[in-house]
C-alpha cells in the first residue's frame, strides 16, 4: 500500500468522523443518564410526599427497567380507574402532608379557614344557614290604557 496524500486525508477524515460520532453518542448517553437521575430524585420526592404507587414507576425508569415500568403503569392505571377508594388510598397521605404544610403559613391557614367555612355552610341544616333568603319580587303587568 502506497501512502499518498489522498490516502492520508481519507484516514484522517475517518478518524475525525469516528471521534465526532463517539462524542455525539457519549453526549446522548449522558442526557439519558441525567433523565434517569432526575427520575430517581422525583421518585424519592414523591415517596416523601406520601405517594405509594407512583414512585415505583420512576424508579423502574431510572434503572432502565422499561418493561417493569410499563407493567406497573398498567396496574396503577387499572387500580385508579377501579373507583374512588383506590384514588383516596393513594392520595390520603399526600393530603395530610400538604395540609400540614399549608397550616405552617399564615396564607395557608387563611385558605384552610376559608375552605372550612365553605364546608360548614354546605353541611349546615337548612334552617340554620346564615345566608339571608332572597326576596321574590312579583311584577304585574300595567293595566292597558283606556281608548
Amino acid at each position: 500500500m502506497v501512502l499518498t496524500l489522498s490516502n492520508i486525508i481519507i484516514v484522517a477524515l475517518i478518524g475525525v468522523c469516528a471521534w465526532l460520532a463517539a462524542k455525539w453518542l457519549f453526549k446522548k448517553d449522558t442526557e439519558i443518564e441525567n433523565r434517569r437521575r432526575a427520575a430517581g430524585r422525583l421518585a424519592a420526592s414523591l415517596r416523601e410526599m406520601g405517594f405509594k404507587e407512583l414512585p415505583d414507576l420512576f424508579i423502574d425508569y431510572s434503572v432502565g427497567d422499561l418493561s417493569g415500568m410499563a407493567y406497573k403503569l398498567g396496574a396503577v392505571a387499572q387500580k385508579m380507574m377501579s373507583g374512588e377508594k383506590a384514588v383516596i388510598a393513594e392520595l390520603d397521605d399526600v393530603f395530610v402532608k400538604l395540609l400540614t404544610i399549608k397550616l405552617d403559613s399564615d396564607e395557608g391557614r387563611r385558605l384552610v379557614k376559608t375552605k372550612l367555612a365553605e364546608v360548614e355552610k354546605l353541611l349546615a341544616p337548612a334552617g340554620e344557614q346564615t345566608v339571608a333568603p332572597q326576596q321574590t319580587v312579583v311584577v304585574q303587568p300595567a293595566p292597558a290604557p283606556a281608548t
